[in-house]
Protein backbone atom coordinates (compact mmCIF):
# COMPACT_ATOMS: atom_id res chain seq x y z
CA UNK A 1 0.00 0.00 0.00
CA UNK A 2 1.34 3.42 -1.00
CA UNK A 3 3.13 5.48 2.09
CA UNK A 4 2.08 9.03 1.86
CA UNK A 5 3.72 11.92 3.65
CA UNK A 6 2.85 15.68 3.55
CA UNK A 7 5.53 18.75 4.38
CA UNK A 8 6.64 22.41 2.87
CA UNK A 9 9.05 23.10 0.81
CA UNK A 10 10.60 25.90 2.44
CA UNK A 11 10.49 27.47 6.11
CA UNK A 12 7.11 28.69 6.63
CA UNK A 13 6.28 32.45 7.21
CA UNK A 14 3.02 33.98 7.08
CA UNK A 15 1.61 35.39 4.38
CA UNK A 16 4.62 34.39 1.67
CA UNK A 17 3.62 32.13 -0.84
CA UNK A 18 5.29 28.81 -0.55
CA UNK A 19 4.94 25.04 -1.82
CA UNK A 20 3.43 22.14 -0.17
CA UNK A 21 4.61 18.61 -1.23
CA UNK A 22 2.35 15.46 -0.83
CA UNK A 23 5.08 12.53 -1.10
CA UNK A 24 3.62 9.36 -2.08
CA UNK A 25 5.74 6.11 -2.46
CA UNK A 26 6.04 2.22 -2.33
CA UNK A 27 2.79 1.44 -4.50
CA UNK A 28 1.91 -0.78 -7.32
CA UNK A 29 0.26 -0.15 -10.24
CA UNK A 30 1.44 3.07 -11.03
CA UNK A 31 -2.61 4.31 -11.18
CA UNK A 32 -3.26 6.87 -7.87
CA UNK A 33 -5.57 9.97 -7.84
CA UNK A 34 -4.25 12.90 -5.04
CA UNK A 35 -6.91 15.83 -4.35
CA UNK A 36 -6.14 18.45 -2.10
CA UNK A 37 -8.23 20.15 0.48
CA UNK A 38 -7.74 24.00 2.37
CA UNK A 39 -10.01 24.01 5.37
CA UNK A 40 -12.02 20.35 4.48
CA UNK A 41 -12.87 22.51 1.25
CA UNK A 42 -11.42 20.72 -1.84
CA UNK A 43 -8.54 22.83 -4.08
CA UNK A 44 -8.05 22.80 -7.74
CA UNK A 45 -5.75 25.59 -8.41
CA UNK A 46 -2.24 25.97 -7.61
CA UNK A 47 -1.92 22.10 -8.21
CA UNK A 48 0.98 20.18 -9.79
CA UNK A 49 1.71 16.14 -10.23
CA UNK A 50 4.85 14.75 -11.20
CA UNK A 51 5.54 11.60 -13.15
CA UNK A 52 5.77 7.98 -11.89
CA UNK A 53 8.96 7.14 -10.97
CA UNK A 54 9.95 3.67 -10.57
CA UNK A 55 12.12 2.60 -7.48
CA UNK A 56 14.22 -0.39 -7.35
CA UNK A 57 11.91 -2.41 -5.42
CA UNK A 58 9.10 -3.03 -8.63
CA UNK A 59 7.04 0.04 -6.82
CA UNK A 60 6.62 3.56 -8.01
CA UNK A 61 6.43 7.18 -6.55
CA UNK A 62 5.10 10.19 -7.21
CA UNK A 63 4.15 13.49 -5.42
CA UNK A 64 1.96 16.20 -6.04
CA UNK A 65 2.75 20.10 -5.11
CA UNK A 66 0.61 22.51 -3.88
CA UNK A 67 1.43 26.38 -4.18
CA UNK A 68 -0.14 28.20 -1.23
CA UNK A 69 0.12 31.45 1.53
CA UNK A 70 0.19 30.10 4.87
CA UNK A 71 -2.71 31.99 7.06
CA UNK A 72 -2.80 30.79 10.96
CA UNK A 73 -4.79 28.28 11.56
CA UNK A 74 -5.28 26.88 7.64
CA UNK A 75 -5.07 22.78 7.59
CA UNK A 76 -4.17 21.64 4.37
CA UNK A 77 -4.62 18.13 3.46
CA UNK A 78 -3.46 15.70 1.18
CA UNK A 79 -5.76 12.65 -0.19
CA UNK A 80 -4.34 9.49 -1.84
CA UNK A 81 -6.67 6.79 -3.54
CA UNK A 82 -5.10 4.08 -5.05
CA UNK A 83 -6.44 0.49 -5.03
CA UNK A 84 -4.44 -1.03 -2.84
CA UNK A 85 -5.60 0.92 -0.28
CA UNK A 86 -9.16 -0.98 -0.68
CA UNK A 87 -11.08 1.90 -0.99
CA UNK A 88 -9.77 3.47 2.00
CA UNK A 89 -8.49 6.45 0.99
CA UNK A 90 -5.42 7.55 2.86
CA UNK A 91 -5.52 11.04 4.03
CA UNK A 92 -2.15 13.22 5.38
CA UNK A 93 -3.21 16.86 7.33
CA UNK A 94 -0.64 19.49 7.57
CA UNK A 95 -1.37 22.77 9.30
CA UNK A 96 -0.04 26.07 9.45
CA UNK A 97 1.95 26.59 12.59
CA UNK A 98 4.62 29.15 12.73
CA UNK A 99 6.86 29.41 15.19
CA UNK A 100 8.53 32.43 16.36
CA UNK A 101 11.55 32.78 14.33
CA UNK A 102 14.94 31.61 15.99
CA UNK A 103 13.42 32.76 19.28
CA UNK A 104 13.81 28.82 20.45
CA UNK A 105 17.41 28.39 19.51
CA UNK A 106 18.49 31.96 20.24
CA UNK A 107 17.07 31.66 23.98
CA UNK A 108 18.84 27.99 24.40
CA UNK A 109 22.43 29.50 23.17
CA UNK A 110 22.08 32.41 25.36
CA UNK A 111 21.03 30.25 28.61
CA UNK A 112 23.68 27.67 27.64
CA UNK A 113 26.36 30.16 27.66
CA UNK A 114 25.45 31.69 30.47
CA UNK A 115 25.21 28.66 32.81
CA UNK A 116 28.69 27.84 31.54
CA UNK A 117 30.19 31.06 32.58
CA UNK A 118 29.28 30.75 35.80
CA UNK A 119 30.34 27.41 36.04
CA UNK A 120 33.62 28.38 35.06
CA UNK A 121 33.65 31.42 37.61
CA UNK A 122 31.57 29.11 40.46
CA UNK A 123 35.11 26.49 39.45
CA UNK A 124 37.84 29.49 40.32
CA UNK A 125 36.54 30.86 43.26
CA UNK A 126 36.54 27.08 44.58
CA UNK A 127 40.00 26.80 43.37
CA UNK A 128 41.34 30.15 44.41
CA UNK A 129 39.38 29.58 47.54
CA UNK A 130 41.12 26.19 48.30
CA UNK A 131 44.59 27.52 47.25
CA UNK A 132 44.21 30.01 49.86
CA UNK A 133 43.72 27.87 52.66
CA UNK A 134 46.81 25.43 51.60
Amino acid sequence: APQTSIYPKNDVELDVQNTLICYVNGFYPPSLSISWTKNNVNVTEGISLSQYRPRADGTFNIFSTLRFTPAEGDIYSCTVNHRALQGQPQTKTWDVDVALPSVGPAMFCGLGLTLGLLGVATGTFFLVKGNNCN
